[in-house]
């Protein structure tokens, strides 16, 4: 997998770990682009590689907190409040375990910026092509279904002021706005603190009203009528509401896709798993809490998302004070997928960090088009739930479980070296057919090994279960919500909260 020019006993230890019979690509263009950092020129109109690990902890939690978190505790009640937990653990240690690949891939391979990069890495450039339509389809997705929550927000504050359309359309065009003035991720973080925190206390204060009401708001209000919350230790649902739950989970923490990005930006991103262990560790605790609590008190009279579960005023109160992270959400994502695109059209070129035309016309145009893209997608999908869990079964496991567990194989069989500890060596991209029968082999030589082997295939099999069962029971769960009258139609200015 490596070749040195220079350096006897190195060459020699790395051609002892090179497979054999494997062919290289003799392409110095390729060679050179793997070596290269795509963020190189510190004295440039715009540094890109200016976020601390400390930015990067909290662009984690923001990247993870303030949609999927909010559906949570109706999830508990499909699953059953012991397998829930259990099942929301599982898939929080499998995102955390694509996280950790997905953000220290760099280390090794220093022109990755996004999944699609690592994707023509092991899987030729036709993964690229396929991975990166897939992976901005999501980012786009998600950008939509900030914009839906921000609606449902206003709609709260306001008693259905206005159009929901409206709404969405005044949040786009604050997505738009700040997600172009902020180039770099290091000025997103800042706002992700303020939305880290708005989201955090929102909850928190939804979460201790819920404790202190003798009754759930939704309840009958009927004097001293008993009511039956209906609490479930263990799961009494079908297959297609557990499944479409599942899914709803893994979108709460299924954020790891846009790992690659966040680490693209670090000053060291050497540091990227100290910022993923506080800020992933961070909010699982939280969301396992807060969803525990609301779910305990509640019971069946939820509301989806969880903030109105408190009553009329506890929801405007926490509304009000989530709002800025519910937007900030949108700009997020929306600036994540714009930043895709972005660095696709300019990569190579002067343009990338400089502020000349180019640069800004294709800064600007991308991130209008990922906009545009999301309002029509908040416009034709109207649910929230469905919406989520959609999402969750269609596309997450690929960036969560599946792409991760393909890339753990290709490095237990390549066994890569860290570029800062050689910088002198050429990597270069292998074809599937050549490393994954080495790393299918791999469960000879010792427990790390066969760990990571069994591991990474437990993880491509989940991901794939997620992805059939998931999708088919979201599907068959919203054709129900159509037909019983639940879903209003395309770009209705109807009210959803």
């Amino acid at each position: 997998m490596y070749r040195i020019n220079k350096d006897t006993e190195t060459t020699s230890h790395l051609e002892h770990s090179t497979p054999e019979n494997m062919n290289t690509t003799n392409d110095p263009k390729t060679e050179n682009s793997m070596q290269q950092d795509l963020f190189t020129a510190e004295d440039a109109d715009v540094n890109f590689r200016s976020l601390t690990w400390q930015g990067a902890a909290i662009l984690i939690a923001k990247l993870q907190i303030g949609l999927g978190a909010l559906s949570l505790p109706s999830t508990f009640h499909v699953l059953g409040f012991v397998p829930g937990i259990l099942c929301f653990l599982f898939l929080s240690c499998m995102t955390t375990v694509a996280g950790y690949v997905s953000g220290n891939a760099r280390q090794y391979y220093p022109h990755i910026h996004s999944i699609s990069d690592a994707a023509e890495m092991i899987l030729g450039k036709g993964a690229r092509e396929v991975m990166g339509a897939i992976y901005y389809t999501y980012l786009t997705l998600v950008a939509g279904a900030g914009l839906l929550t921000t609606s449902v927000g206003l709609n709260a504050l306001s008693d259905h002021g206005a159009c929901t359309q409206l709404f969405v359309g005044v949040t786009c065009i604050a997505a738009f706005i700040f997600g172009t003035a902020f180039r770099s991720l290091e000025k997103v973080s800042w706002l992700s603190w303020a939305g880290v925190a708005g989201i955090i206390v929102a909850i928190w204060i939804t979460a201790i009203a819920c404790l202190a009401q003798d009754r759930p708001a939704d309840a009958p209000s009927t004097p001293n009528t008993s009511i039956n919350l209906d609490i479930h230790i263990f799961p009494q649902t079908d297959f297609a509401k557990a499944m479409s739950a599942i899914s709803s989970q893994l979108f709460a923490v299924g954020a790891s896709g846009t790992f690659f990005s966040v680490s693209a930006e670090m000053k060291k991103s050497e540091l990227f798993t100290r910022a993923l262990i506080c800020g992933q560790s961070f909010i699982v605790a939280t969301c396992i809490a807060i969803a525990s609590i609301v779910y305990g008190k509640v019971g069946q009279y939820l509301s989806s998302p969880a903030l109105g579960s408190a009553g009329l005023l506890i929801k405007k109160i926490a509304y009000g004070i989530a709002f800025p992270g519910l937007v900030i959400t949108a700009i997020l994502w929306s600036h994540v997928a714009a930043k895709y695109w972005f660095v696709r059209i300019l990569r190579g070129t002067h343009h990338l960090q400089s502020n000349t035309i180019t640069h800004w016309v294709t800064w600007v145009g991308s991130m209008a088009v990922t906009v545009a893209i999301a309002f029509v997608i908040v416009g034709v999908i109207p649910f929230f739930d469905e919406f989520l869990s959609l999402v969750g079964a269609l596309v997450n496991p690929v960036f969560t479980a599946i792409f991760p567990g393909l890339m753990i194989l290709f490095f237990i069989a390549m066994k890569p070296t860290r570029v800062h500890d050689n910088p002198g060596i050429e990597k270069r991209a292998y074809p599937i057919r050549e490393w994954l029968p080495l790393a299918l082999r791999k469960w000879k030589d010792g427990s790390k090994e066969m760990v990571a082997l069994y591991g990474a295939i437990l993880m491509i099999i989940v991901g794939v279960y997620i992805i059939v069962g998931g999708t088919y029971a979201t599907v068959l769960n919203v054709k129900l919500s159509y037909d019983e009258g639940k879903v209003s139609g395309m770009f209705s200015c109807e009210d959803n909260s």
